[in-house]
């Protein structure tokens, strides 16, 4: 059976979290217009949440514009300063080319970046080897 995931909230106080890490679903093409906006939601959610990993789960996300890449990757690198692992998952193939072009698939290796939600929940449970 697949697991379902869904935002955190009163009407599902039983739904399961991992301490530690903070799953996030963007939706929608994401690009300099709305960019700072993405970035603001999740730097709220992290100062909240305090994380140790950050999942962006990319599969709502269709295009990824160059400036909103790059402000992607000084997040990565600022997050990593604080302690904070940044984790892309379920990227489209696009927006998949283009992390690669960028070099932070390399930044972030195998073991940042997961074909859907469920596997890096499971990578981060530890009930999943990389």
């Amino acid at each position: 059976m697949a697991a379902v995931f869904r935002p955190a909230s009163p009407e599902h106080p039983e739904d399961e979290t991992f301490p530690g890490l903070l799953l996030a679903r963007p939706e929608g093409s994401i690009f300099f217009v709305n960019a700072q906006q993405v970035g603001e939601r999740l730097a709220e959610l992290m100062e909240s949440q305090r994380p140790t990993v950050v999942a962006l789960d990319m599969s709502g996300v269709p295009d990824v514009e160059y400036s909103a890449l790059k402000m992607l990757i000084e997040g990565e690198r600022r997050a990593g300063e604080r302690g904070v692992k940044l984790w892309l998952v379920a990227l489209n193939p696009g927006v998949l080319e283009m992390v690669r072009r960028s070099g932070l698939a390399d930044r972030l290796g195998r073991e940042g970046m997961f074909f859907n939600a469920q596997a890096a929940v499971e990578h981060y449970t530890g009930t999943r080897p990389v």
